[in-house]
């Protein structure tokens, strides 16, 4: 994936999320995949908090670096596949740090709307992004792996991702 292809991908993730929202009709909302799982209420709420905090991961790198031209477009560091792959990372469920679960406090519609505002809040991002050397403005990652500003962008659409599949699976789970 290159620079160009990153907020496509993040429109794309999105539509994919609310897809495999509509799935659950008001009266399903409550449905988890297993016993103390989170249900699509939950899953929207930590959506947004996790968005949350990369998109203040990627202000403090922004912040904390010196203004460097831009690398041209095929030099900047946007994928992380390889990354997660090499970690072990794809295709398994992470659990989430504390500071990232749902409060289960936020009604679905209330969640659906900041979800929709941190996103544009992030896209924001991107023309800044575009302008600046972003392969050095590096940071850890809690599940061990070093990501730079494009990086964590790229994240918050896998980390969707992963989700998409989770409600899949509760919407699987709870059929005839």
């Amino acid at each position: 994936m290159i620079f160009s292809e990153l907020e496509p991908f993040l429109d794309k993730k999105r539509r994919e999320l609310l897809e495999a929202l509509d799935a659950f009709g008001p009266e399903e909302r409550h449905l988890a995949e297993y016993e103390g799982g989170w249900n699509p209420v939950q899953i929207v709420e930590h959506l947004s908090i996790v968005e949350e905090q990369v998109i203040a991961e990627i202000g403090r790198l922004l912040n904390g670096e010196a203004v460097r031209p831009s690398e041209p477009e095929e030099r900047k560091l946007v994928d992380i596949t390889a990354l997660f792959e090499q970690k072990g990372l794809l295709g398994s469920p992470k659990k989430s740090p504390p500071s990232a679960f749902p409060t289960g406090k936020v009604a679905y519609e209330d969640g659906l709307e900041r979800l929709a505002e941190v996103r544009g809040n992030l896209k924001a991002f991107l023309p800044l992004l575009a302008a600046r050397e972003t392969n050095r403005l590096m940071s850890c990652h809690p599940l061990g792996v070093e990501l730079n500003a494009c990086q964590w962008l790229q994240f918050s659409a896998f980390h969707e991702w992963g989700h998409i599949h989770q409600l899949k699976r509760i919407r699987r789970a709870h059929s005839g």
